[in-house]
């Protein structure tokens, strides 16, 4: 601003310097009827002692109609030691005169350290409009009357710094406000534009214009320099037809990065934290069983387009893409809140295992120095399933094992009442009855359920008659093994189209021990161990990935359909060709 003065000075008619105080109006050239034109009044306060003790009092602009006003403060500092200190005040107005011919321009006051500073008055010449412009402009401002104008708080920022952006309507008819819809900014790729608060303001009157702002947004530049923001465009319900208007082109100044900054910084600016911390901090990580790593950066800035650090590959574990998640709130003074990424590993050993992130490092621009948190890690103690076993009481083992049976087997819910006996010398036959046939309903309910458990329980062996040979015997076993299996199938559907993921893994892990019982296995590794020897030790890697696949879906944090029915459609394929 400082280097643009001598050709603002250029410009002024009128300029009167009184010691530490400058005060400037710009000239006006070829100004017409019913036609904009800015004009610009520069006040410089040369000195910490110099106090302005009045606002700018502006002459009689009653043959103008006031379109908008803006204003602008810049400290410069011209001599640090010695105390100079420049305050300038850039004030800028958009007029419309309203008759043609010669127009007074009086004087500009200004009232500082008890005396008052002013401009001279002068005149210039409005000339009237040719004739189809003249109809032209007419026309379109009976068809709107309203104006957009778009300004910025902050002018001056940082590359992917937020500037906060403000739309304003300014109309002479209150009524015109509410006929204003369908803002939009046109896409530009060197800034991304956010809305902060879409609801209207209160509405404004100043020298007989009444204005109200629209919008707030947030506008996100990723290049230095001068960036111009298209204008905005709105549509104005009239009776006939809609009218489409446009603001003015903002710019903003977008300063450079300074030198110096860390070799691994990305482009986060703002200012930030990372912490890292196990997803359920009560759970013991154990050897091959997936564990939920969340990451979390909160803070204001960029959040929405910074560069995550993300995790370090180890020998150690194994990491799947993460699930981020945005909780982010727009406001005045940019975008705040937290970014989570949840990652998925495998441990691969037991022992001490550090989990590490790439280092992160950000500018803060309140500071104008560069930030660096460096590298992030959390150590696990991962053990082996026959340690975290062990490590367990009696009592812990017996909750276990009731947790499983609540998960995992389906148990009916009976309503009780309290029968209470009023008269202890009669009998109450009604009370009888009532009681024998509530227990004829218990105990009905009681076989049905127990007849539909045999039905779903795989049978481990089936006697055979007297006169059946061993290959009949395994054949009518292998019948009864497909049977339960595609009703198992059929349930395992149903849980998908219902998406009820938890009891999806639960009969999965029924329909898996129903099958190592009837294989007559105890644990995994016999399981694994009889499937090299009857399928080969392809098809042992095949079911291998699909049980670190089932592990990781089973304890992740969010569930997607498509996972499910990718699963599901895996279950059929092996265990179709484990059972033949």
């Amino acid at each position: 601003m400082k280097r643009r003065l001598p050709y603002i000075l250029f410009l002024f008619s009128a300029l009167f310097t009184y010691g530490q105080v400058t005060l400037a109006v710009s000239e006006v050239k070829d100004a017409k009827v019913n036609q904009r034109f800015n004009l610009t009044v520069i006040l410089e306060i040369n000195g910490e002692n110099m106090e302005q003790e009045t606002p700018l009092r502006m002459p009689d602009l009653s043959k103008f109609d006031i379109i908008g006003s803006a204003s602008e403060q810049n400290t410069i500092v011209l001599d640090g030691k010695k105390g100079e200190v420049l305050n300038q005040m850039v004030y800028q107005w958009v007029l419309s005169p309203k008759e043609s011919g010669k127009v007074k321009f009086g004087s500009v006051l200004v009232t500082v350290n008890g005396k008052i500073y002013k401009t001279e008055p002068f005149e210039f010449n409005v000339r009237e409009s040719e004739a189809n412009a003249a109809l032209s402009n007419n026309a379109a401002h009976r068809r709107s009357e309203v104006f957009l104008n778009l300004e910025f708080q902050n002018k001056v920022v940082y590359k992917n710094q937020p500037a906060v952006a403000i739309l304003r309507a300014y109309s002479k008819d209150y009524g015109n406000f509410r006929k204003v819809s369908n803002i939009q900014f046109r896409p530009q790729g060197n800034v991304r534009i956010t809305p902060i608060n879409l609801t209207k303001s209160e509405i404004e009157t100043n020298a007989g214009m009444a204005s109200q702002i629209l919008g707030t947004y947030m506008v996100l530049p990723n290049e230095s320099g001068t960036v111009e923001i298209n204008p905005v465009s709105a549509l104005v319900s009239n009776t006939s037809r809609p009218t489409k208007i446009s603001s003015n082109k903002a710019k903003l100044s977008v300063k450079k990065l300074p030198a110096g900054m860390p070799l691994d910084f990305k482009n986060a600016v703002g200012q930030f934290d990372v912490s890292v911390a196990q997803g359920n901090s009560s759970e013991t990580p154990e050897v091959e069983k997936p564990v939920t790593i969340t990451m979390r950066l909160s803070g204001a800035g960029n959040l929405e387009t910074l560069h995550l650090p993300q995790i370090v590959n180890s020998p150690n574990y194994i990491s799947f893409t993460p699930q981020i998640t945005f909780n982010t709130n727009l406001k005045k003074n940019g975008l705040s809140g937290n970014v989570i990424a949840d990652y998925v590993i495998i441990p691969k050993k037991s022992g001490p295992v550090s989990i590490n992130f790439e280092n992160f490092s950000f500018f803060d621009p309140q500071r104008e120095k560069y930030v660096d948190l460096g590298t992030k890690s959390l150590l696990l103690n991962v053990k082996t399933h026959d340690q975290i076993v062990d490590a367990k009481t009696t009592i812990e083992k017996v909750n276990d094992y009731t947790n499983v049976v609540l998960e995992t087997v389906n148990t009916p819910i009976l309503q009780t009442h309290n029968l209470k006996i009023k008269d202890k010398s009669s009998i109450n036959w009604k009370i009888v009855v009532g009681n024998l046939g509530l227990m004829v309903v218990v105990l009905s309910l009681f076989l049905f359920i127990r007849k539909k458990t045999k039905k779903r329980t795989l049978p481990l062996t089936t006697t055979p008659t007297k006169s059946a040979s061993i290959a009949e015997t395994e054949a009518i076993i292998r019948q009864n093994l497909n049977h339960h299996f595609q009703e198992s199938i059929d349930y395992l559907k149903k849980l998908v189209e219902a998406k009820d993921f938890k009891k999806f893994f639960a009969a999965y892990q029924e329909l898996h021990t129903d099958v190592k019982k009837y294989f007559s296995v105890q644990n995994e590794s016999e399981f694994r161990k009889y499937l090299e020897r009857t399928h080969g030790a392809n098809f042992v890697d095949e079911y291998r990935d699909f049980s670190e696949k089932i592990q990781i879906e089973k304890f992740a944090p969010f569930h997607t359909e498509e996972h499910i029915e990718a699963l599901l459609q895996s279950i059929v394929t092996l265990y179709q060709e484990i059972i033949k």
